[in-house]
């Protein structure tokens, strides 16, 4: 070996790309480009706002659309006690279900709030917009600086601060 590039085996040298026309062009298929009979379509609605009391969520419109096979919020999902003994870390439980879906508070941009499973993926966009959902903007900082002051919001109301 003289430390040429050509003495290396990949580095310096052109891939051959089996599939590089296909992906260049528009033409290669993805998973989610595929449709199945039976297929289940789901969609998941996001808060708008970084910090917010959901105050109300009225999935009945969306529930009646015809192709919607379920609507989820957080009240589907478990609510696991914050005081059980023996925290596990941030793989704890306790956390992990209350920050799958927005529980009464919405924490950040783009927090699910709502999800909805329907039999073709334009019915569930279609439900997706006629879930009704109550926000009060709460106060919120991005910059740490703001975050570590005296009179900074507080995200997590449980959570004891100084």
């Amino acid at each position: 070996m003289d430390g040429t590039v050509t003495d290396f085996k990949w580095i310096g040298t052109n891939t051959v790309r089996p599939d590089g026309v296909e992906k260049v062009t528009g033409m290669a298929r993805y998973g989610a480009d595929g449709d199945m009979p039976g297929m289940v379509w789901g969609k998941v609605l996001r808060s708008p706002h970084a910090h917010a009391k959901i105050k109300s969520i009225n999935t009945a419109k969306a529930e009646a659309l015809n192709g919607v096979l379920a609507v989820m919020t957080a009240d589907d999902l478990p609510l696991l006690p914050l005081d059980i003994p023996r925290p596990m870390g941030p793989q704890d439980l306790r956390w992990i279900c209350r920050n799958t879906m927005a529980h009464g508070k919405a924490l950040y941009v783009g927090h699910p709030v709502a999800a909805i499973a329907a039999t073709t993926q334009s019915i569930a966009a279609e439900a997706l917009a006629l879930i009704e959902v109550d926000y009060e903007v709460l106060p919120h900082v991005v910059e740490i600086e703001d975050a570590i002051k005296e009179d900074a919001p507080v995200l997590h109301d449980w959570i004891q601060t100084k």
